[in-house]
């Protein structure tokens, strides 16, 4: 199994150019397709518009789109799925990983990674890659009372803490969190991951926080 994923912590921005770079030569195709998977429902394609243009500007079109309210699940999935590349969005990390699983969404993306499709994760969509998606509070998110079960896809053995603000780490609850946490890549905004088969390349200013720090 070969998994090609990138994980930004946020992504249109300059400081992504090479990251950005980077992915393109992941897909490795010309001209690549790229599928869109919503955090939240997206009804006046806004976030999706800012974002074709953002991969308009790479040389990749942004060519299908799903959210939780999808009617026609099925065939919006067929078509997602012969994409070069997918893009999981930011948003809330709760409600996405509950509707993809509500949906049974989630271990199709799983089997598309790895098959060798490359993930795309912003933030959220980033996070939903890590064993479970608990460290998401550190960034922000609001936990969602429906959402009991907060394990992920599991792609990678590690942890991602995206919006990372050096020292943060030090502040009381992000050390009760991280102590469940081994191996948590801390990744501030314009920096990344990429995960291509066993090799795993930090660009930017990615901090990994192993052993855990203690409170001070």
């Amino acid at each position: 199994m070969h998994l090609r994923l990138a994980l930004y912590s946020d992504q249109v921005i300059a400081e992504n150019s090479v990251i950005d770079e980077r992915v393109l030569r992941l897909i490795g195709v010309s001209r690549p397709r790229i599928g869109y998977v919503s955090s939240s429902p997206d009804p006046d394609r806004v976030y999706f518009d800012e974002k074709h243009a953002y991969y308009a500007n790479l040389g990749a079109e942004l060519t299908s789109y799903i959210d939780s309210e999808t009617t026609d699940l099925d065939g919006a999935l067929q078509i997602l799925l012969s994409c070069d590349a997918i893009q999981l969005t930011g948003g809330n990390t709760f409600s996405f990983l509950r509707w993809l699983k509500a949906r049974r969404v989630l271990p199709v993306l799983c089997g598309y990674a790895k098959r060798g499709g490359v993930l795309i994760g912003t933030s959220a969509g980033a996070i939903l890659m890590t064993p479970a998606i608990t460290i998401a509070t550190l960034s922000g998110d609001m936990p969602d009372s429906i959402v009991v079960d907060e394990t992920a896809m599991a792609l990678v053995g590690f942890h991602f803490w995206p919006h990372y603000i050096p020292g943060a780490e030090l502040e009381p609850n992000a050390v009760r969190v991280l102590r469940k946490l081994p191996n948590a890549y801390a990744c501030p905004d314009g920096s990344g991951l990429i995960i291509d088969g066993s090799q795993t390349e930090l660009y930017g200013s990615v901090r990994l926080l192993s052993p855990v720090p203690s409170a001070a």
